[in-house]
């Protein structure tokens, strides 16, 4: 099939070339808009369609301006990347240009061969949405290959660009063809009468698809900063962090070295710094300085050469870079040892001959802590750094050693960008610690206002730093990827379908004027239809005329008014739903029909006479001069009753049908409102039931929700009308009592509460006892709001709790200052364990026999700036409220692991030390996992531990106690069990409980000597214990009468202020030394 086209004469042909290159140039813009990176393929390229449309039109004579289109096109696209030669940008164009003019050739000839030119039918406009894909592979086959073998383009881009060129100029064609034809393609009247309803809705949807693109484009690329702003942040997190850990990391040595008096050797050296570095790439050395006055240079030297470096000799580094022998002065720092294998000549560098390095030193003497150099060249790579000092001696003056770090900058951004998952970024990090004078560190290309900066201050030593960093220009090409180009291309194709559903539509118009006869026909059956739906229709259905008369009325309107449907007609409508005020039918319907919804709402009046809600919505229909109105009735009854169930729902406790805390609060405002107004008092109770939750997990959830209920009752037959109880939850009730109140009269219905709900509950054949705990808050003495009065009610009432329940407590001030030095007390620790701000004591354990040193109690102690020292029996009771005891238990365990693990090193591994254990530390389930990692990390004797659990906890229950003490025994802990005699614990459980000792309470220790009461239960518990095959440890011991006494009745170890006071870490170890007791020392 070959249809006919107009042969075009020339001006038309010259016309046609140049509108073609005009729309390829034009396009340019567009396009790039569009493109995905590198930026070579659009997913709309509407020239292709232009140039295809014009080609099946007027032929081969269009073939010049597509080429020289395309060819204008492709060098203008290859000239805008600066990277790719101006040869390989005129060869791509060549090849992509020689693509574009044979699509354009062969489509045409498949069109003109295929498709008629009316594209009136839906053989036509399939073979149109068939082919327009397959002549595009054309195009994309020959010129994307090229961009690859040039270089243009990435290899992991040769798929998405190809797919990006095959489907922008299938939606060129899709969308412009059209477009085109309906200018210049036959037959004229068709496709003129498509300029209206093919183009306009076409252009518009194309336009909206762009702008949806163009938003997702903007929103890619919002996710894309925000997600590079969050690894940016977290890489400076972890640039802070490795910052603090090397400070940690020579503090922690220059301390230890400090403390012990020793001095570095290399393997020392080589050591400590193998297990440290690791894998921090940043770390360029270790290294390890001492002083040398110039008087001992020359034996220094000699000595150095003799055993780090046969060519060792103090150095310089010369501003130039070079090593030289250092000049003489008054005294170096030359490096001794060093982890660096970069530079040999390393050996003997003096860090206090170079001025950088210098005024670090001079400040680390100065102010004892370690100190960081300004920006610098590193010697070992020459790359930018800084290098870290802490000096080894006392503090003013040059240190004897100083342990150093070298710090290669680039690596250090790098590593934590890497850690924080972010590769393709720029960045800059300069030195800010003197704001007038910013020293650059180092940094990557860096434009002067990059976009998605983002800009963090840190600290290192004394030094700040501020670091900044942005998306490289790779990252921010990231957006525009498969979602905002799926968006586009769907949202293009679609619109193209639109076109072809559109094209036949058009094409169709003759055909429509033939079915309008069969249409009429088909009208008046959906006529019968839609009046066999109406009667079938749940809701009623009336149709009245314009005096407000009913014209017909549907099945429905007889189950709601009760009259039948065929009497209904002629009827008045408003005999059946009155109007307010006597309002006339005509007006009422006219105003309903232009109603809100809740305007809508009427009543109705049924042939019982009974009225009922009903909703009506009012619909007004012209029909040629006249109108009518179609009103759709439904009845509210049930949906009243709904609402109704649902406030009740919302307003009320389910199990109890006391108001609940929304209803609750919303009536104590009210109360208060009117107490205002009138200067009426108003008095809160808060009532917890005692036992509740023994009671709920003993007998189960029903019995403890009759608990609830019959506890509700009783309370509601003490209250009068004016006062209002509810329940905010659990076992939680508040009364708000209302009315004349006195506060005798207050303490009277307190009074009642309290014995009413102490009164046994009968519940079938099972008697349960609670109880009740009540605060009371009264207005306005106590709060001038229902929040306040709430809070302070709850503060009395676990006030009462404390004061040994079934009571009740009036608030006081004195209650807010003791919760609020609890509040205090729990933010403190928080901070202090968080800063390190806890310190261990330890208190000698001795031989009883020989007065030998053969451990110590470890005891928690805490000095805070604001609070000063704070003893333990304060701040411990606070821990164990607010579970602040677990996390504050893992660090005393961790920090004695450490020391055990210290004490090993320093030859001190005879000693045992003995660390108590909370009750909800024991029992909590985490202990055995956390035990078995602190040993893996510090490798000590796990005998070397006394884990120490009081009588009272081991007792709480003693099956789980007597698996996890074998648990503890099977990794080779000492267990003792602390403060015996104080519980109640089974002698059976003690025979069974794998423990090595037990520990008497200091209370039966200390009058030992004048009551033989106490002296008779020590011997006793010291038979008792050997019987068993137990150690005896006595706690308190203070005399030596009780130290005589213990060891005639052959007791085993003690402790107390009668030995050693307990005294911090350091002071403990040089009282061992004193005392020469372990074995090495």
């Amino acid at each position: 099939m070959t249809p006919e086209y107009p042969r075009w004469r020339w001006p038309q042909l010259v016309l046609a070339n140049l509108a073609i290159i005009a729309v390829y140039v034009g396009t340019v813009q567009m396009s790039r808009a569009l493109d995905l990176p590198p930026g070579y393929a659009s997913p709309l390229f509407p020239a292709a369609g232009v140039g295809l449309a014009l080609a099946v039109v007027a032929g081969s004579a269009v073939m010049p301006g597509i080429a020289l289109g395309g060819l204008l096109l492709y060098l203008y696209m290859g000239s805008l990347d600066p990277s790719v030669p101006r040869q390989a940008t005129l060869l791509f164009s060549i090849i992509a240009m020689i693509g574009e003019t044979l699509q354009a050739w062969l489509g045409a000839a498949l069109f003109r061969r295929f498709v008629r030119p009316a594209l009136d039918s839906p053989r036509d406009v399939g073979r149109f949405l068939l082919l327009a894909p397959i002549i595009c592979l054309i195009s994309a086959v020959v010129a994307v290959p090229p961009l690859y073998w040039l270089g243009m383009i990435e290899p992991e881009m040769r798929t998405s660009t190809w797919l990006s060129w095959w489907a922008g100029d299938t939606l060129g064609v899709l969308l412009a063809a059209p477009l085109t034809w309906i200018v210049c393609a036959p037959p004229r009247p068709l496709w003129r009468y498509r300029a209206r309803i093919v183009a306009a809705p076409l252009l518009l949807a194309a336009a909206a698809v762009v702008l949806t693109y163009q938003q997702a484009v903007h929103w890619e690329t919002d996710q894309q900063l925000g997600k590079f702003r969050l690894q940016a942040q977290q890489a400076a997190d972890l640039m802070q962090a490795e910052f603090s850990e090397h400070q940690r990391f020579v503090d922690t040595v220059a301390r230890t070295l400090g403390d012990t008096g020793q001095t570095l050797t290399e393997q020392k050296l080589q050591r400590i710094a193998s297990d440290y570095i690791d894998d921090r790439t940043d770390i360029q050395g270790i290294d390890w300085a001492v002083r040398v006055e110039d008087d001992d240079r020359a034996a220094f030297e000699a000595w150095a050469r003799t055993h780090v470096d046969p060519g060792y000799e103090i150095r310089d580094v010369t501003p130039d870079g070079k090593i030289v022998r250092a000049a003489a002065r008054a005294r170096y720092l030359p490096l001794l040892y060093t982890t660096s294998v970069n530079n040999p000549l390393l050996h003997g560098l003096d860090f206090y001959g170079e001025s950088g390095r210098r005024n670090a030193i001079t400040k680390m003497v100065r102010t004892g802590r370690p100190a960081a150099t300004r920006p610098l060249r590193l010697v070992t790579t020459g790359q930018p750094g800084m290098v870290l000092f802490r000096g080894v001696g006392p503090l003013g003056e040059l240190p004897a050693g100083a342990i150093i770090v070298a710090i290669d900058a680039d690596h250090l951004v790098r590593r934590a960008a890497a850690r924080a998952g972010l590769t393709e970024f720029d960045y800059s990090l300069d030195d800010v610690t003197e704001p007038a004078r910013v020293l650059p560190v180092t940094s990557t290309a860096w434009s002067a206002e990059p976009r998605g900066q983002h800009d963090v201050r840190l600290a290192f030593a004394d030094r700040r730093y501020l670091l900044r960093m942005a998306p490289s220009a790779a990252f921010l090409a990231n957006p525009h990827g498969w979602a905002s180009w799926s968006v586009l291309t769907g949202g293009l194709l679609l619109t193209g379908l639109l076109g072809a559903l559109l094209l036949l539509m058009s094409g169709e118009r003759a055909r429509i004027e033939a079915l309008v006869g069969e249409r009429t026909a088909r009208l008046r059956d959906r006529e019968a239809r839609l009046q066999a739906i109406l009667n079938n229709a749940a809701d009623a259905i009336f149709t009245v005329d314009a005096t407000g008369v009913v014209i017909s009325a549907n099945a429905a309107t007889e189950a709601l008014f009760g009259y039948p449907a065929t009497h209904l007609p002629g009827l008045p409508f408003v005999a059946l739903v009155p109007a307010p005020g006597a309002e006339e039918a005509p007006r009422l319907l006219s105003r309903l029909a232009h109603a809100q919804p809740e305007e809508r709402e009427l009543k109705g009046i049924n042939a019982r006479g009974d009225v009922f809600p009903l909703s009506i919505a009012v619909s007004r229909v012209q029909l040629g001069p006249e109108h009518i109105f179609v009103c759709i009735l439904r009845d509210l009854t049930e949906q009243r009753r709904s609402q109704e169930r649902i406030y009740k729902l919302a307003h009320h406790d389910t199990l109890t049908g006391l108001e609940n805390r929304f209803a609750l609060n919303e009536r104590l405002e009210l109360q208060l409102a009117h107490a205002r107004r009138t200067g009426e008092p108003v008095a809160v109770l808060f009532i917890d039931l005692d036992h509740f939750k023994k009671i709920n997990d003993s007998y189960g959830h029903a019995a403890g929700d009759r608990l609830l209920v019959s506890a509700a009752h009783r309370m509601q037959d003490l209250l009068r009308d004016v006062d209002t109880l509810g329940r905010l939850g659990g076992d939680e009730f508040v009364i708000v009592l209302g009315g004349p109140l006195t506060p005798d009269s207050v303490t009277a219905i307190a009074v009642r509460v309290v014995q009413a709900l102490t009164e046994p509950y009968q519940f079938d054949d099972m008697t349960v006892h609670s109880g009740a705990s009540v605060g009371v808050a009264l207005f306005p003495a106590d709060g001038q709001d229902a929040a306040t009065l709430l809070r302070h009610a709850d503060t009395a009432m676990y006030s009462a709790k404390r004061e040994g329940r079934g009571n009740f407590q009036f608030f006081s001030p004195a209650m807010n200052a003791a919760t609020h030095e609890h509040l205090l007390l729990e933010n403190r620790m928080w901070t202090a364990l968080e800063n390190n701000g806890f310190d261990l004591h330890l208190q000698a354990q001795v031989q009883l026999a020989t007065g030998r040193v053969i451990g110590a109690e470890v005891l928690l102690r805490w000095y805070d700036e604001e609070l000063g020292s704070v003893e333990p029996q304060r701040f411990i009771p606070v821990a164990e409220e607010s579970g602040l005891i677990l996390p504050l238990g893992d660090w005393v365990l961790a920090r004695t692991m450490q020391l055990l693990a210290e004490w090993q090193d320093e030859g001190l591994g005879a000693l045992r030390l003995a660390v108590n254990l909370s009750a909800r530390q024991f029992s909590g389930g985490a202990l055995l996992g956390r035990l078995d990692q602190l040993l893996q990390q510090h490798r000590i004797d796990p005998s070397r531990l006394e884990l120490e659990i009081t009588e009272t906890a081991a007792m709480r229950d003693p099956e789980s106690t007597r698996l996890l003490l074998r648990q503890l025994r099977a990794r080779g802990f000492r267990l003792a069990i602390d403060d015996f005699g104080t519980g109640y614990s089974s002698l059976a459980y003690l025979k069974l409980f794998a423990i090595d000792r037990i520990k008497i309470d200091r209370g039966f220790v200390k009058d030992i000597e004048t009551n033989p009461n106490d002296a008779n239960i020590v011997a006793a518990t010291i038979s008792l214990a050997h019987s068993l095959g137990l150690a005896v440890v006595a706690e308190g011991v203070e005399t030596h009468a009780q130290w005589g006494f213990l060891r005639e009745k052959r007791g085993d170890e003690a402790q107390g202020f009668l030995f050693a006071r307990p005294m911090p870490e350091a002071q403990f170890r040089d009282f061992i030394r004193e005392r020469a007791q372990v074995p090495g020392m």
